[in-house]
């Protein structure tokens, strides 16, 4: 940031198999800065388990802890600013052995910290307190629980209940006052989002409601925000995460939400597919980087997805479709979109173009203050629609250029 405006030359030597090669280089700096603050929410779901293994450390040893801070610091610079909490794996539990439990947020604290630290400066996105119970179309939840010891240091067995259980109630009538009462003694609640269960539907509808309402019972200060497009849950969620072609099909209830004071981002995974955009391998680059246009064009202020490291196996360089079960293959690339490397995470050119979008995004955003209809008429002639947008790399370069060429006249 502190280079000096201009065009800068230079070179880049390449060796390979005894060779040399020169390749010239031409550089412009331009005379504007990216914000440090985000205003666009990004979220890759990762998974611990294959930071751990990837790098031969048990979970939260403290050399896990230390490859965490590198792995912190790659999802800073691609500009991820929300971190998946897994709460219920950070924060444990002790029973009195009459019942009462009382919680120990130690590892809770130094992973918030950590990422904090490492410039994932947003959202802190708490993990989900309840998953599907059997199928798809179960009409109730199962509700998860953390690590509970009992006096003698045994562990509780860990009931199978429903979220809307009155035994799961009364967990989370001690669990949520105390993980609110937590995050206000930190100076965290305004930036918590608490995720109930992923994907409900209609079928299950009524449960996600019922254990809604627990959270508005027992912890009324958390926002609530889950993946889900099922109108039938408004009132039980704060932050709603669609996929294009439901929030397409359904805008105006959305916007109808937002202004009742709801939010609204999101999300793609193994689907949208077709004329929408997604980040799979075998789509076309641009893809990727017009996702965050989509941000943009439609005041979304917020992105997810679940794959930012959940490969499978043993050859996450290989394995890009991997079975997650019954021969359900997974979309090229959909798991993952970077790969383990010895000295750390090892970068794709998705999550590079990944990054290139959100920068985007923010000059879009500073446009906006300083010639809406500019930024707007930018925006238009690339993403026209979800599902009408430019394929054009060199039409794309000469709508980012008059972006960038806006910001410099200003």
């Amino acid at each position: 940031k502190t280079a000096a405006p201009g065009d800068y030359s230079g070179s880049i030597e390449v060796t390979g198999d005894g060779d040399t090669e020169s390749v010239p280089i031409k550089l412009t700096v331009h005379s504007f800065t990216l914000p440090d603050a985000r205003t666009l929410h990004v979220t890759n779901w990762y998974a611990p388990g294959n930071i751990a293994k990837a790098h031969k450390v048990d979970g939260y040893s403290e050399a896990y802890w230390k490859w965490l801070e590198v792995w912190a610091r790659f999802m800073a610079d691609h500009r991820q600013d929300t971190i998946l909490t897994h709460i219920l794996e950070l924060i444990t539990g002790k029973d009195d052995g009459k019942g009462n439990v009382t919680f120990d947020f130690a590892n809770f604290d130094r992973f918030v910290e950590l990422f904090r630290k490492a410039g994932v400066i947003g959202i802190i996105e708490g993990g989900h307190l309840a998953g599907r119970n059997g199928p798809w179309e179960a009409p109730d939840f199962r509700g998860f629980y953390p690590h509970i010891k009992m006096p003698d240091g045994s562990a509780r067995p860990e009931p199978q209940v429903n979220v809307t259980s009155e035994e799961y109630r009364h967990f989370l009538s001690m669990f949520l006052p105390a993980l609110q009462k937590h995050l206000e003694d930190k100076g965290w609640l305004d930036q918590y989002v608490q995720h109930l269960t992923d994907e409900p539907i209609p079928q299950n509808a009524e449960s996600y409601k019922k254990a809604a309402g627990y959270i508005r019972e027992y912890a009324p200060k958390l926002k609530i925000i889950d993946a889900s497009m099922c109108d039938q849950i408004a009132g039980a969620i704060d932050i709603w995460v669609p996929q294009p072609p439901e929030f397409e099909s359904k805008i105006e209830f959305f916007r109808e939400r937002e202004k009742a004071g709801d939010k609204v981002w999101f999300y793609t995974c193994l689907s949208p597919k077709e004329k929408y955009m997604n980040r799979f391998i075998d789509y076309p680059l641009l893809d990727v980087r017009l996702l965050h246009w989509v941000n943009f064009k439609y005041d979304l202020p917020g992105y997810l997805h679940w794959g930012f490291n959940w490969w499978q196996g043993d050859h996450p360089f290989e394995d890009l479709e991997p079975n997650w079960g019954g021969d359900n293959y997974l979309p090229p690339g959909d798991s993952h979109i970077c790969y383990p490397g010895k000295t750390g995470p090892l970068s794709s050119i998705r999550l590079e173009a990944m990054r290139d979008g959100i920068e985007d995004y923010e000059m879009l955003r500073l446009l906006e203050k300083q010639d809406p209809k500019l930024a707007r008429q930018i925006c238009d002639s690339i993403v026209r629609s979800l599902t009408d947008y430019t394929l054009d790399p060199e039409a794309f370069r000469q709508a980012r250029a008059r972006l960038v060429n806006a910001l410099e006249e200003e």
